[in-house]
């Protein structure tokens, strides 16, 4: 058994210096999960811009920009008309707005004006945001209009008394300093998380078995070139050699585990100590399932491209149908087709343990069956296990 362990050992020096098997094995999926805590974990909140041309220059117009532009996420871009009308022609801009000259006047002498909106197609989800608060925008300017004219009347005097207009335009002012009803937001951090777990347990669940099975190719590349044919001319027996691809399969999968488990409770404060070190108890049972399946591949294929197609396929297979991204329980003909993956109980079992709303003995029944998986294609890849490609 020693001598499984040297081999192993060796396995994994040359697999960390295998720049390719490395980039695949470890760089990918960190790039993957930088990407994804970019997209999930950033700032959530809306970020739109307001194109607009503006010809009409008055004081209603400036208001409205203003009240635009102070809107959260908002920002406000200006263009004149030719290129405003070029930048929509060459679909650098979805949504824009025309302020069409005369706008203020129309409005402060009660005469009907508008601004108009010009969008390719539905404008996407931006413009129409943008529309929304733009509308809302040209409402609240109007209304302070409205309310110094109406003022100003039953104030008996139609020219509008200048002392009642300016206490009128304080309060306003004061009111949007210190409005008197606000909008708190608050991020549901619970629902977020929960979604973020999925996705990382899935993208470690996708890779690891990637990794497990693709190690199939480098067994049959050996058992091709005579290298296992060689080692047979130590003193290791063919039990000892493959025990030692063995603990090398699963040595390569909990490295990877660890990188990427690591890597996430680091950055992203998945859990506690305790969670992660029992995220690594589950990445070794998942490595021993993987592994011995890459093992049977292994046995079977007669060639590399064989072994690399079953695996590919194996892997796509279990990563779209067994919930690695989004769940599948209850969902009829899916739910009934994850079962027969191992990414289920895998994916199921990590996202317990990140959300910390169960514990390593609480997944008995995803072990069970990892385990169960583990041994059955052990003992099916031992009993196949050839060391020369004639006998295959």
């Amino acid at each position: 058994m020693v001598r499984s362990f040297h081999l192993a050992r060796f396995e994994l020096r040359r697999y960390l210096a295998h720049r390719s098997d490395l980039a695949f094995g470890i760089a990918l999926p960190v790039v993957l999960f930088s990407l994804m805590v970019v997209a999930l974990g950033s700032d959530a909140k809306f970020r739109g811009v307001m194109h607009v041309a503006d010809l009409d220059g008055g004081s209603l117009a400036n208001q409205v920009l203003e009240r635009v532009e102070n809107a959260d996420g908002v920002t406000v871009r200006r263009y004149t008309q030719d290129e405003l009308a070029d930048a929509l022609e060459r679909t650098a801009v979805s949504t824009g707005f025309v302020i069409p000259p005369g706008f203020s006047a129309s409005v402060e002498s009660g005469a009907p004006a508008s601004i108009v909106v010009k969008s390719r197609g539905s404008g996407g989800d931006e413009g129409r945001f943008v529309t929304g608060i733009v509308q809302g925008a040209l409402r609240a300017a109007a209304s302070e209009i409205e309310l110094r004219r109406v003022a100003g009347v039953l104030a008996g005097d139609p020219a509008n008394d200048a002392r009642l207009d300016e206490a009128v335009r304080q309060a306003l002012a004061g009111a949007r300093t210190r409005p008197p009803v606000t909008v708190v937001t608050e991020s549901m951090r619970l629902r977020e998380a929960s979604q973020l777990d999925r996705l990382l347990a899935g993208i470690v669940v996708m890779f690891l078995l990637f990794s497990g099975t693709l190690g199939a190719r480098a067994l049959i590349e050996e058992r091709r070139t005579g290298t296992l044919e060689r080692l047979m001319t130590t003193r290791l027996s063919a039990g000892e050699l493959f025990a030692g691809k063995l603990l090398a399969g699963i040595g390569r999968v909990v490295l990877q585990s660890f990188v990427l488990l690591g890597l996430a409770f680091a950055v992203l404060g998945t859990a506690g100590p305790v969670v992660f070190l029992q995220c690594l108890v589950l990445a070794i049972v998942v490595a021993a399932a993987v592994t011995s399946i890459g093992l049977v591949i292994a046995a079977v294929a007669r060639t590399e491209e064989q072994a690399a197609f079953s695996a590919v396929v194996l892997t796509m297979f279990m990563s779209v149908f067994g919930g690695t991204f989004l769940p599948t329980s209850g969902t009829g003909w899916l739910d009934v087709l994850a079962r027969f993956t191992l990414n289920k109980y895998a994916t199921d079992a990590f996202v317990g343990l990140f959300g910390e709303a169960a514990t390593l003995a609480d997944q008995s029944a995803e072990l069970v069956i990892l385990g169960a998986v583990a041994i059955l294609g052990l003992a099916a890849a031992r009993m196949m296990f050839r060391v020369s490609s004639s006998a295959v």
